[in-house]
């Protein structure tokens, strides 16, 4: 299990302590929310902030862009060079030539899917992704409880995936999950073969993150 805490949920007038306090070898990526409130409701950061806290950590970047219109936010990060990209399937009407610009600028292309969106919309678009990220909760609002229903979509996805895979030849996505994720859900989201799990309030609200971090990977 890898593990990419939220900074959402960390206190952002101390943003730079926060990050710094994150273990390297207990943090495999950092998640930023950018969110551009139309998308979802709230604002909070885009590439700026997003540089800066690129020069600030050499822990890889989980992009995660709650915006309308992706296309013309998703080339602002390429020059930073993230561990992936990730942008809303029910933003653009365009996944597939977005998905293909990310790939062509050396990152991993990842497709989120809001919790009422279907898993069987992912197949046309299954060769051209590497990485789906299943929202677990509404998305735009950290702090939220993990949605129950999200342990059959994740089930749903595995069992298309295999399917996917026979028809066309390509290697499984990674799967990642945001929302609601804690010491509770995280055994079931193991066996369920979650390979990435976002988590904010759980590791940014306690004394210790690097010790929930660790929680959450089982060692």
């Amino acid at each position: 299990m890898k593990v990419s805490p939220s900074i959402l949920a960390a206190s952002l007038t101390r943003l730079g302590e926060n990050i710094n306090s994150l273990s390297a070898e207990d943090t495999d990526f950092i998640h930023i929310d950018v969110m551009d409130g139309h998308f979802v409701p709230v604002l909070t950061f885009g590439e700026q902030v997003t540089q800066a806290i690129d020069k600030e950590t050499q822990i890889p970047l989980d992009v995660h862009l709650m915006v309308s219109n992706p296309e013309k936010e998703v080339p602002k990060y390429f020059e930073m060079r993230p561990h992936n990209i990730t942008f809303h399937y029910e933003a653009t009407d365009f996944p597939i030539r977005l998905a293909q610009s990310i790939r062509e600028a050396g990152i991993k292309a990842g497709i989120s899917l809001n919790p009422y969106t279907p898993i069987s919309i992912l197949e046309p678009l299954y060769p051209f992704i590497d990485l789906v990220l299943l929202m677990t909760v509404e998305p735009g609002f950290y702090g939220q409880s993990f949605l129950p229903t999200s342990f059959q979509r994740i089930k749903e996805f595995k069992e298309k995936c295999k399917k996917w895979k026979n028809r066309y030849g390509n290697p499984y996505p990674l799967l990642e999950v945001d929302g609601g994720v804690n010491d509770k859900n995280i055994e079931e989201l193991t066996k369920l073969g979650v390979d990435i799990v976002v988590a904010g309030s759980y590791i940014f609200k306690a004394e210790d993150p690097n010790l929930r971090i660790r929680n959450l990977k089982g060692s």
